[in-house]
């Protein structure tokens, strides 16, 4: 039986900090491009290279993170959906299972699990009946 183990690097993380730090970077940038574009230009008498330079800079490293935000979001939600995909299908990965309980299965076959009992008999019997049909199953 396959058992998939929870991923040792969460690559969410990664894209969430790349989407931040894009963020970041794309508004001080346009903070920058601002500056440069007004105050800073119309205060030199002359067309400094040097000014051309950095107003050329911070423009193309402005749409640089402009785009990252949009990489970073895509990368952000893909890899959320694949993380917590498996999740979802197998189980509460982050309860303990000890104290997990399930109910089931119904008349469709349909297994709950993550129920909540409304006496301590109740979970103990479900919990027993559900060990002896692992046993029985895990059988040869």
């Amino acid at each position: 039986m396959f058992t998939p183990s929870k991923p040792q690097y969460q690559w969410s993380k990664l894209g969430r900090n790349a989407l931040v730090v894009s963020i970041i970077l794309a508004s001080a940038l346009s903070i920058v491009d601002g500056i440069l574009k007004g105050p800073v230009q119309h205060a030199g008498t002359g067309v400094d290279p040097t000014y051309i330079m950095m107003a050329t800079w911070t423009v193309d490293f402005r749409y640089l993170f402009e785009q990252g935000i949009l990489a970073a979001a895509v990368f952000f939600i893909g890899a959320m959906f694949l993380e917590t995909r498996t999740t979802f299908t197998i189980g509460f990965d982050k309860l303990d299972a000890e104290k997990m309980s399930i109910k089931g299965p119904d008349e469709n076959n349909v297994v709950w699990i993550g129920h909540r009992y409304g006496t301590p008999l109740e979970a103990e019997s479900i919990a027993n009946a559900l060990s002896e049909r692992l046993k029985e199953s895990a059988a040869p």
